[in-house]
């Protein structure tokens, strides 16, 4: 089909996302080799932003392609109930690589339904109702990841869930509270315990922070910000969850983003780069004490594509060279483009 033809297929037939429909003009996307793709005339691209910060691996990945064809050729789904080699090797190769205490992980078809799930963890467990996330956020666009989102994307379709509750954000550039990077009194974070005090320690199931701030401007916060950020966690007995649905697998130099502050939370969530944007998957890791607070209690969650074994290939694992060897070398970046 010819370019036009393609985008107008697209628009008559297919809503485009966080759009206005009659103003979007999509690229016709044909193909894509590495950190290329092309367009239906021919045109060449350089994808900095790897698609959807997803693609680590970039395009063409022969060896991901013969990985998913093999598993879709000898089991192409199976009933979340049953048990499969591809979901518990991930599992286990997922705490092996995560920080802390984390060990046990649900399977999702992306990020948001991750910290869909991450909500619920922290609520289950402490029997609390409160979720404490900051302004400049995103985490997802269902109902409950989308009432962790601080910025305006939420704006049209609220009331979401209720029981979240914002905070400001530790942007050095523009510090909200006025100061500067040389008069920095770390009011960024004596502003959380404020919120905490103000919201109630005792309502409060879990305070959730990106790793590093993706959507919203790649924000860095000083160094202080997460241990103290746990301390709190730690004192209130709050959850902390950590959300590295972008910032996660190698993005940032390390696995996680949140161990480059020597900190390991209670829940993690992931998308994105766990499969390079190949399948759809996300997950949510939780703690031991988390963990064996089910052991003889209900898990009240459930998806129908839990566990998919084509979207937990284990395979996928033995593929990630180049990011095992950016990891390993500790590169020293602040948002690395696989």
């Amino acid at each position: 089909m010819e370019a036009e033809e393609i985008v107008e297929l697209n628009r008559t037939y297919t809503f485009f996302t966080w759009s206005v429909q009659s103003q979007v003009h999509p690229i016709p996307v044909s193909h894509g080799q590495g950190a290329y793709f092309w367009d239906v005339t021919g045109k060449r691209y350089l994808d900095f932003s790897s698609q959807l910060m997803n693609l680590n691996a970039g395009f063409g990945n022969k060896r991901i392609i013969r990985a998913i064809q093999e598993q879709a050729e000898r089991l192409a789904f199976a009933w979340p109930g049953f048990a499969t080699e591809p979901r518990g090797r991930l599992g286990q190769l997922l705490a092996e690589i995560t920080p802390g205490s984390l060990c046990k992980t649900l399977f999702t078809t992306g990020g948001g339904e991750a910290n869909e799930n991450a909500i619920k963890f922290a609520r289950l467990v402490t029997g609390r109702h409160k979720i404490l996330a900051r302004y400049r956020s995103f985490h997802g666009a269902t109902a409950g990841a989308l009432a962790l989102t601080g910025d305006p994307y939420r704006h049209p379709v609220e009331p979401l869930i209720p029981g979240v509750v914002h905070f400001l954000d530790p942007y050095c550039y523009r510090c909200p509270f006025g100061w500067t990077r040389e008069t920095c009194h770390r009011e960024c974070i004596d502003h959380v315990e404020h919120m905490i005090q103000l919201e109630g320690p005792d309502h409060i199931a879990g305070i959730v922070l990106e790793g590093v701030t993706g959507s919203n401007g790649i924000i860095i916060p000083p160094d202080e910000y997460w241990p103290r950020i746990r301390e709190m966690c730690d004192r209130y007995g709050i959850l902390l969850i950590d959300d590295e649905v972008m910032s996660g697998f190698g993005r940032t130099g390390k696995w996680f983003a949140v161990e480059h502050w020597g900190v390991a939370p209670d829940i993690m969530t992931m998308g994105k780069g766990i499969t390079s944007g190949y399948m759809p998957l996300g997950a949510v890791i939780v703690s031991k004490p988390i963990a064996e607070y089910f052991d003889n209690r209900r898990l009240p969650m459930g998806l129908t594509n839990n566990s998919h074994p084509v979207c937990v290939w284990r395979r996928v694992w033995r593929l990630s060279r180049p990011i095992r060897r950016m990891v390993s070398s500790r590169m020293p970046v602040t948002w690395a483009i696989c």
